[in-house]
């Protein structure tokens, strides 16, 4: 019976030396946002990886909103705002559900307010999320958005994220509200 067993045992090379793994790649990330433009890099890499998943609220202040498109609030019965913790939690369900999230944020004709202290920021964006389950669709997510950035102790954070709907397309406020 022993015999049986170690001839097993050799026939399945459990004892031969296999080639060593390499460690995967460490997720992106700035952790000193000392300009407001590293701050939109890591909005990116956040939906982008999903390790980084719980990074993503190091982004906002403490006292952070994001504010639903009026149209979402009014035909999706969205929450009118929320917080940053709403936001962590969203994206984690995000990442459970979509495998491979891209996020394009374009400048609008409207000219940025760019001081010292304070940013702000429009732009029209269009996400496309790619659902794990091969029997759901590709969700693109389009509008315009106003984000307000602020510095404080030397670093930029997010202070509030304002949603617009852009000729009846899918919202990115109304994607986070489906997986909030």
């Amino acid at each position: 019976m022993l015999l049986l067993v170690l001839i097993a045992l050799s026939s399945c090379n459990i004892f031969s030396l296999r080639d060593t793994e390499f460690p995967s790649e460490e997720a992106q990330w700035n952790d000193f946002t000392s300009s407001w433009q590293l701050v939109l890099q890591n909005l990116h890499y956040a939906y982008q990886d999903s390790r980084n998943a719980i990074n993503y609220r190091r982004i906002f202040t403490n006292d952070f909103r994001f504010q639903f498109a009026q149209q979402d609030i009014t035909d999706f019965s969205t929450d009118p705002e929320w917080t940053n913790l709403q936001e962590q939690d969203m994206l984690l369900n995000l990442h459970a559900g979509f495998s491979d999230i891209s996020i394009s944020l374009e400048a609008l004709e409207t000219s940025d307010e760019i001081s010292s202290n304070s940013v702000i920021l429009y732009r029209s964006y269009e996400l496309t999320a790619t659902p794990k389950d091969p029997n759901r669709e590709i969700v693109i997510a389009r509008g315009k958005l106003e984000l307000y950035l602020t510095r404080q102790n030397g670093y930029w954070y997010v202070n509030l994220w304002k949603d617009y709907r852009s000729s009846g397309e899918r919202t990115w406020g109304l994607l986070k509200h489906e997986n909030g």
